[in-house]
């Protein structure tokens, strides 16, 4: 008897688990690097190791979804103390949010990150405590979005209002808050040649505006891009340094970018000037890219950045390995080259 109800028991427990809506999804990195640049390591070969696994969980019912996203810094019981400053280095809820709908009114709210237009200025920022409602009209999209700001200090904490849409071959886009900022954004595809252009227009005290331009195709086997990013005034001391943004996919600007890049030293925020070109081609199993830039760090420092990055798959994951350096400025310990070794999983 006992048997059986167990059997019963297990059986009413595998259909349960068989008809909820409950999906996850997960990537990890791991990566170290040998660093010989950097503002931080004057003087220092310093060598950087990190990793960090994500966890994202879906329960969903009808229209409406529950999105958690788990997430560990570089500490684990096993090393309790990494050489590595995280401020997130123990397993935290690292997002929390709802989406759903009302009528045609597509609604998320909570705890989240985004990215406004191309992500120039901001790119996959917090929104803490925010709201977002969404809907089309036509072949346009509108949408508003509200943050309380409870765990920012910069441009989250007030009310942005947004549209895009199709003219002709091209994407507009346009994101209004008040008190803060415009952005506009334009992108189409023409002759095989796609064009990006974002303009973010700023209205606070600062007056920091920010110009990006991308160009990208592709000859033969090759794919080609150029990028320009020009900053009326380097922000790199401000709260809302945008460390995420990694122009042409460089991995020597954009520190916070993949996680964390062992290899970037910079961010766009510390530049008035960037202007690149990169050209990548497949060669016996890899992806092998070039990038080159011609920089203004700060507001008088012209440096170049020249970066060499070969990723390929190996059993389900992507390893990457790259050298990254700049030159130009001996006085900043920028004339010197970082080298990195990273292993991505998506699951």
């Amino acid at each position: 008897m006992k048997k059986q109800l167990l059997i019963a028991a297990v059986a009413a427990t595998m259909s349960i688990a068989a008809t909820a809506d409950v999906s996850i999804t997960g990537d990890s990195y791991v990566s170290f690097a040998s660093r010989k640049i950097g503002l931080a390591n004057i003087g220092v070969n310093k060598n950087h190791d990190s990793q960090g696994v994500r966890l994202k969980v879906v329960g969903s019912t009808g229209d409406t979804k529950i999105t958690a996203v788990i997430r560990n810094g570089s500490q684990t019981r096993v090393n309790e103390e990494p050489k590595e400053i995280d401020k997130n280095r123990g397993l935290h809820m690292d997002s929390l949010y709802v989406t759903t709908k009302v009528g045609p009114v597509n609604i998320k709210a909570g705890d989240y990150w985004g990215t406004i237009g191309l992500g120039a200025r901001f790119s996959s920022r917090s929104k803490p405590n925010s709201f977002a409602a969404s809907t089309k009209i036509g072949n346009w999209k509108v949408g508003m979005y509200t943050g309380d700001g409870s765990n920012s200090l910069g441009r989250d904490n007030n009310t942005n209002i947004s549209t895009s849409g199709k003219v002709g071959p091209v994407t507009i886009g346009l994101v209004h808050n008040p008190k803060d900022f415009t952005d506009i954004t334009l992108k189409g595809i023409f002759r095989d040649i796609s064009v990006e252009v974002e303009r973010w227009i700023d209205k606070t005290e600062v007056k920091n505006d920010t110009t990006f331009v991308r160009i990208g195709g592709k000859v033969n086997n090759f794919k080609w891009d150029v990028a320009q990013i020009r900053n009326d005034v380097v922000y790199s001391a401000f709260v809302e340094n945008n460390d995420k943004f990694t122009p042409l996919g460089s991995m020597l600007i954009g520190k916070g970018a993949r996680g964390g890049t062992a290899t970037a030293t910079v961010n766009v925020g510390d530049f008035t000037k960037i202007l690149g070109v990169a050209v990548s081609t497949k060669l016996a199993g890899n992806t092998v890219k070039a990038i080159i830039t011609k920089n203004t760090y700060g507001t008088i420092d012209e440096v170049t950045g020249t970066e060499l990055i070969i990723s390929r798959s190996v059993g389900g994951a992507t390893f990457t390995a790259n050298i990254a350096k700049l030159s130009g400025v001996e006085a900043r310990n920028l004339n010197a080259a970082n080298k990195g070794l990273r292993l991505d999983v998506k699951f």
